[in-house]
């Protein structure tokens, strides 16, 4: 069959023939069927031919002699809708949270960003919650003297020169 597909579409082609296949062609019916429809193929998709074919009324007739399988009644179910809304209202209550959460990060980040002055290390608040600050280094106790405390400060300071000479000599 398909080598009488290829001699078929070779005799369209106009390319040489052999002698058999062109009586086989003129002797048989079914392949006289197949050499007019593909003509009609290549006519078609060289737009020699225009074809007109209105086949609307036969579809129809055939519709209406189809038997009715069954006939379909539409299911109502309140409970799958509230289901849906509910998990709408849900997800949007949940979508709304975020996106206020977001917008107070955001807010915190942007407020505290250092600014243009103040590019340095950001000093941390150590005001404490009672209200009142005291020192951290120096433990004052309200007995001391006020010489105890100054001989306190003295040698503070000289230690404080101390290391500032060895950073100094360090290279």
């Amino acid at each position: 069959m398909k080598e009488i597909n290829q001699q078929l579409s070779s005799l369209i082609d106009n390319e040489n023939v052999e002698r058999q296949s062109l009586d086989a062609l003129i002797n048989d019916q079914a392949q006289q069927a197949i050499f007019s429809r593909y003509q009609l193929i290549g006519d078609v998709m060289r737009s020699d031919v225009t074809i007109n074919i209105d086949i609307t009324a036969q579809v129809m007739a055939e519709i209406k002699q189809q038997p009715v399988l069954a006939t379909v009644t539409a299911i109502k179910s309140d409970r799958s809708e509230t289901n849906v809304v509910s998990f709408v209202k849900r997800f949007g209550q949940y979508a709304i949270a975020a996106s206020v959460a977001g917008v107070v990060v955001m807010t915190s980040l942007i407020t505290t960003q250092p600014t243009v002055e103040n590019r340095g290390i950001e000093v941390l608040n150590t005001t404490p919650f009672g209200g009142m600050v005291s020192p951290v280094s120096l433990q004052a106790n309200p007995n001391q003297t006020k010489q105890a405390l100054q001989a306190r400060h003295q040698r503070l300071e000289a230690l404080l020169k101390d290391h500032q000479l060895q950073l100094q000599i360090q290279p």
